[in-house]
């Protein structure tokens, strides 16, 4: 089991990473001293891995509850954020509660947003069973749900007590779940730099097929990025943070467009495209630069409905996204490997551009 220590401005956590350590989790839980327990489960999740869950609490000495919730990106809203408080309540929880968070980022980002509120707040473990939370939406603190079709404008940052990942949870995930977080580590690729880019190049293929050691890897490489962009800016007050959002701004836009029926690690792939058109449009990059830095999203398989989007509604999207400031659009965009431009202003016509050239790449 690896451990990278998240040396946030409020609090700093331990992400462990194993295989098969799922047993180890109920002695981390008891040094947290929290005798009553409160487990959000995805559904999917519990349908592969209830008993197993279950089984690392047996016979647990204080009070403990299953709560599932619902797969998908429409679970996340207030609905079914009074649905964990009504069973936190209905089953006697209060302050002295640690809430596990089961599941993939919609788990972990409605359930980290009730652990912020209930009550003012208690205690918060993730425990993430996509590859996409493994390496992104665990980590770092970002909590919230979607309100009038609208993505993430209502949330909170709230540090969990620890992440605890065991990749055996990802044994059971359709291949579509693999591709969807595959966006999220080409981001990181570009993110990182030069040589984060050619291992991802190199073995794609066998990350989307989990291979123990390439996962492991990816997992861990992308923990300590992200861990160490939090480090600086938690509250991203200092900018830094924002080059996290590479693709973000698209991608948001382009769920919403989409009905919220994309994975957002898929949505994330095609911001990070038309982002790179941006990119060239503006100048930034040059096209042999574009050529090659599409190279590995041109490894992915995205889905036809990205071709539906209209360009007009995404671009109206994009004006309630909260990278808006005094009325302009700002981009997060790439200049080479590992030299990302924050708050980059992008007129109308520049952005049709991009999601046209995105939506014909991603025909291809």
């Amino acid at each position: 089991m690896k451990k990278i220590l998240v040396k946030s401005q409020s609090k700093t956590y331990p992400v462990f990473t194993g295989n098969n350590i799922l047993p180890a989790l109920r002695n981390m839980v008891d040094e947290k001293l929290s005798r009553n327990i409160f487990l959000v489960i995805d559904e999917n999740a519990a349908k592969y891995h209830l008993g197993k869950i279950k089984s690392v609490f047996n016979r647990w000495d204080g009070k403990i509850a299953f709560f599932i919730l619902p797969s998908g990106e429409k679970v996340k809203s207030v609905y079914w954020l009074n649905k964990i408080y009504q069973s936190l309540l209905g089953n006697g929880f209060g302050r002295d509660t640690m809430l596990i968070a089961v599941g993939g980022g919609v788990t972990g980002d409605i359930s980290g947003y009730a652990a912020a509120t209930f009550m003012r707040g208690i205690k918060l473990v993730h425990v993430p069973t996509t590859l996409l939370a493994c390496i992104d939406s665990s980590i770092g603190g970002k909590t919230g749900i979607n309100f009038n079709k609208k993505k993430n404008i209502i949330g909170s940052f709230y540090q969990p007590e620890f992440v605890f990942t065991d990749i055996q949870f990802l044994s059971t995930l359709p291949r579509k779940e693999i591709i969807s977080a595959a966006g999220e580590i080409v981001k990181y690729s570009f993110i990182s730099g030069k040589k984060f880019y050619d291992y991802i190049s190199k073995y794609l293929d066998e990350i989307i097929l989990l291979e123990k050691d390439k996962i492991l890897k990816i997992i861990y490489e992308c923990a300590m990025i992200k861990s160490g962009v939090v480090a600086q800016d938690e509250f991203e007050k200092k900018n830094i943070r924002k080059i996290l959002n590479l693709g973000h701004t698209f991608a948001h836009a382009i769920e919403s467009a989409l009905g919220l029926r994309i994975k957002h690690g898929e949505a994330v792939a095609a911001g990070v495209i038309a982002s790179l058109y941006l990119s060239n449009k503006l100048g930034i990059m040059g096209k042999p630069k574009l050529e090659l830095l599409l190279s590995v999203p041109r490894l992915l398989s995205l889905p036809k409905s990205l071709q539906r989007i209209e360009n007009n509604i995404a671009f109206n999207y994009m004006y309630s996204d909260k990278k808006v400031r005094n009325g302009r659009l700002l981009f997060v965009l790439i200049k080479d490997y590992g030299k990302i431009l924050i708050d980059v202003p992008a007129n109308k016509n520049e952005i049709y551009y991009s999601l046209k050239m995105m939506k014909e790449f991603c025909s291809v």
